[in-house]
């Protein structure tokens, strides 16, 4: 056994500018099995053994979930290894590559595991009046978690926290 493949995964931020700066998430579907079930996320997932590297992981996973084809040619940055599902007491180091696209591109989900997709206006997200504090986890009920409002419910955890740090360190938002 491999000593990654215990777990590991990598996500895709995928920002495009055209014809303003909007980024991909996706809605998991609901599934009793799944501790992410229902929530928005990046493209992604868990390190199969025949990837040979995260970053390959990554391509392959979001083609997966939902159609697109990265390149290399693409890719701007590799975010440092953050734990996901700390609330869940269920951490998986996870890794994410910021991709910029010229374009948006067409979306083919998967629809076993992805429910739905939007592109997430980034001035929006970037605007801290709409960010707001909610009760996000059922095992931690009194916790109040930052959140984006988004179509199908809320951007928050994982998903949120490498917005903000997407959005900090690549994103000015148009004053």
């Amino acid at each position: 056994m491999k000593p990654w493949v215990k777990k590991e995964a990598a996500v895709a931020t995928i920002i495009t500018y055209d014809p303003t700066p909007e980024v991909l998430v996706l809605k998991r579907r609901a599934n009793p099995r799944d501790p992410w079930s229902g929530h928005y996320s990046f493209p992604g997932g868990r390190r199969d053994d025949s990837d040979p590297s995260l970053l390959a992981t990554c391509i392959r996973e979001t083609y997966e979930e939902c159609g697109v084809q990265l390149s290399t040619d693409h890719l701007v940055k590799q975010y440092p290894v953050r734990q996901a599902g700390n609330h869940l007491n269920q951490p998986i180091p996870v890794t994410t590559y910021l991709f910029e696209l010229p374009a948006p591109p067409a979306i083919r989900l998967q629809r076993s595991e992805i429910s739905c997709h939007e592109w997430l206006d980034l001035d929006f997200a970037a605007d801290s009046t709409n960010i707001i504090r909610r009760p996000m986890s059922p095992r931690c009920p009194d916790v109040l978690f930052p959140c984006i409002p988004a179509t199908e419910g809320f951007i928050w955890g994982f998903t949120y926290e490498m917005l903000m740090l997407v959005i900090a360190d690549r994103y000015a938002p148009i004053s």
